[in-house]
């Protein structure tokens, strides 16, 4: 038996176990490259790894895409790369050929469940989410008008130094929502300001 007669062996056997209803369990097969998983296919005059990786996109960058992302690729191994006949020999993955590629972004989960979509749709959800996020951490302003600001005229006047306050010395009234939702007022009167919580 020569080593071609076990690799048809094994191939038999995953193809068996495939046609049977097995799907390839890539969650325990990670490599010492970086990777999910791999497998390596022969035709007899090429090598070709199919490679699942995980990949994150720390910036906003060009391509708008913040988070983790599951890429596919189907690439030859390079032509220089070298097979022993003792079982040895490594494909880099950084030097395949790629033949097919597919990336998903990963839009959310937990340790049981993950959820992914395609590149552009993660594109459009990651801005959302980053928008969201900015609308959240700013703090909003809204000037008042004078309606407010005859409400606010009777709390001024129990403040320290503005007893003889009238509706003329508000100078401005702004509600103001801080960054954890808190509202609260901001008031300028006869040159001082003043806040209610």
């Amino acid at each position: 038996m020569k080593k071609q007669d076990i690799r048809n062996a094994y191939t038999q056997k995953v193809t068996e176990l495939l046609n049977q209803g097995y799907t390839i369990f890539p969650d325990t097969m990670n490599g010492s490259q970086g990777e999910i998983a791999h497998i390596d296919l022969t035709n007899g005059s090429e090598i070709l790894r199919v490679l699942l990786t995980r990949e994150h996109h720390w910036a906003r960058d060009e391509d708008g895409y913040n988070g983790d992302t599951i890429c596919l690729t189907v690439g030859k191994a390079a032509p220089d790369t070298r097979v022993y006949d003792n079982w040895d020999g490594t494909v880099w993955n950084n030097r395949l050929e790629p033949r097919f590629q597919i990336e998903w972004a990963w839009i959310g989960g937990n340790r049981n469940h993950s959820w992914y979509t395609d590149m552009e749709e993660g594109r459009r959800i990651s801005k959302l989410q980053w928008e969201r996020y900015k609308a959240h951490d700013e703090t909003r302003r809204e000037e008042l008008g004078d309606a407010f600001k005859s409400v606010a005229l009777r709390w001024l006047r129990k403040q320290p130094k503005m007893k003889t306050c009238r509706l003329e010395d508000i100078e401005k009234m702004t509600r103001v929502w801080g960054k954890e939702g808190k509202r609260s007022f901001e008031i300028r009167a006869k040159g001082k300001y003043f806040t209610i919580r």
